[in-house]
Formats: C-alpha cells, sequence, structure tokens
C-alpha cells in the first residue's frame, strides 16, 4: 500500500516538472476562462441594453 501512494505522488511531481503538461493546463484554462467571460458579456449587455421594439413589432 505504501508503494502506491509512493508511485502516486511521484506522478503528481513529474505532471508538474513537464513545461508541456503544464502549458496544456494554462492554455485549456484560458479557454475556459475566455468562454466564460463572454457569456457573462452576452447576458450583462442583452440586461443593460434591451433592443428597443419598433411600432411594427407588437
Amino acid at each position: 500500500m505504501g508503494q502506491v501512494l509512493f508511485y502516486k505522488d511521484l506522478w503528481k511531481e513529474e505532471f508538474w516538472e513537464n513545461p508541456w503538461e503544464l502549458g496544456g493546463l494554462i492554455v485549456i484554462g484560458l479557454f475556459t476562462v475566455t468562454f466564460l467571460f463572454f457569456i457573462l458579456f452576452a447576458v450583462l449587455f442583452g440586461l443593460l441594453f434591451p433592443s428597443e421594439q419598433t411600432e411594427n413589432e407588437e
């Protein structure tokens, strides 16, 4: 059982030392944050500036 915990800790340390793995994690994080920001932006401006109805639309 102790050996399994050792390998798990070793894997975690190796993951953070590999720059490609860390770079991929950063790219995925930036993509997710950007996507959520665009959704927030759309909702915010949709609520602040609702479209005005013209006379033809009832």
